[in-house]
């Protein structure tokens, strides 16, 4: 197996949160689903985001000079999908897929979103086929919901693990059992 098919098939079971990251540019509004955002620092409030370098909105950013980060609710796979450029009812990008508020720096920001940040373009890093633009957060709110959640190439949501499986030894092989029809259990 070549290293690229082994990295792609070893990251799509890493749980990611899908963001959908919007700006304004000359044209319009922007907006691409995103899952590589992360906190960088809380003093000052700063977070990354990964974009392919090629796509319009590292464009519109650069000409905003701010952007916006949506943390999508577990119902709102159609805005992820729409924004990830697959949208099977309606046009890809399509900012009608949703309500969306222009409350600070003029930016784009999805009514009902778990997190939403505005931020200001502080730097940017040029690494293979993508950018990495850091922002510094000026505005930051959440909604109620669990956050939409993405590993093996399709959509989860949080759930709470009972404490007591927490509470197992980390060097505990874990397994699960299934009961059979006679009552008694196998592995």
């Amino acid at each position: 197996m070549q290293l690229r098919t082994a990295f792609i098939d070893a990251m799509s079971r890493a749980v990611t949160g899908v963001t959908v990251v919007t700006t304004l540019g000359a044209e319009g509004e922007f907006g691409q689903t995103v899952s590589a955002m992360a906190s960088v620092t809380a003093e000052p409030p700063t977070l990354l985001v990964c974009i392919k370098s090629t796509s319009v909105i590292v464009g519109a950013i650069h000409q905003h000079g701010a952007f916006g980060v949506n943390v999508l609710r577990s119902d709102q796979r159609r805005v992820a999908d729409t924004f990830a450029g697959r949208s099977t009812w309606g046009q890809p990008y399509d900012f009608s897929i949703a309500t969306w508020t222009r409350e600070f720096d003029d930016v784009p920001l999805l009514t009902g979103a778990v997190g939403r940040f505005t931020c200001t373009l502080a730097t940017e890093l040029e690494i293979g086929s993508h950018t990495v633009m850091f922002g510094q957060v000026r505005h930051a709110d959440t909604a109620a919901g669990s956050p939409l959640l993405y590993a093996h190439r399709t959509y989860g949501e949080h759930v709470e693990i009972p404490r007591q499986v927490m509470d197992l030894p980390f060097d505990q092989d874990v397994r699960l059992v299934d009961e059979d029809r006679q009552g008694g259990f196998r592995e």
